[in-house]
């Protein structure tokens, strides 16, 4: 049986896998301007995963979804991982609404 912290651990490897596969290990401004999922501003994916996180939160409190809490640390690591990736973008904080 896997500790919290080993399956927090497996988050985070997935992550930096995630990462590696679809933006590579360079930082690149505006490198993805050409998805802006429906709507005209351009919506940073740590925003986006930081959203999704305090979700996981809320619901795993939840006793309705049981089966979720299960997958909480893997969730959590892969999570927080892009979110920190993210933030390290320098227009990080650019909510530019493009027309």
């Amino acid at each position: 049986m896997t500790t919290k912290l080993e399956k927090f651990i497996i988050g985070i490897l997935i992550g930096l896998l995630h990462i590696y596969i679809f933006f590579g290990f360079k930082i690149i401004v505006k490198s993805n301007l050409n998805y802006h999922i429906n709507f005209l501003i351009h919506w940073h994916h740590w925003l986006i995963f930081l959203i999704i996180f305090c979700f996981l939160i809320i619901i795993t409190r939840i006793e309705k979804f049981k089966k979720i809490k299960k997958y909480k640390y893997y969730l959590s690591g892969y999570l927080i991982i892009m979110i920190i990736h993210g933030l390290l973008y320098k227009d990080r904080f650019d909510f530019k609404i493009y027309r």
